[in-house]
């Protein structure tokens, strides 16, 4: 989910195809019983929080060196 939020923030049509087979894999981790529905959730949660932190870091590491 991280690389999708990342390619998503530049380019959304490829951020929306890169999603796909990220949710397809959480669907069949959850499906097969190799992860509960909370892992996957809160992965996705920290993959995406991760993905805002590295698009922000630059114009926050920007402001701070001013």
């Amino acid at each position: 989910m991280a690389f999708s939020a990342a390619v998503a923030a530049v380019r959304p049509w490829a951020g929306a195809v890169c999603a796909v087979p990220a949710v397809m894999v959480a669907a069949e981790r959850v499906h097969t019983g190799a992860q509960n529905p909370c892992d996957v959730t809160v992965g996705a949660a920290l993959g995406l929080a991760a993905a805002a932190l590295v698009h922000r870091a630059p114009r926050m590491a920007m402001r701070l060196l001013r």
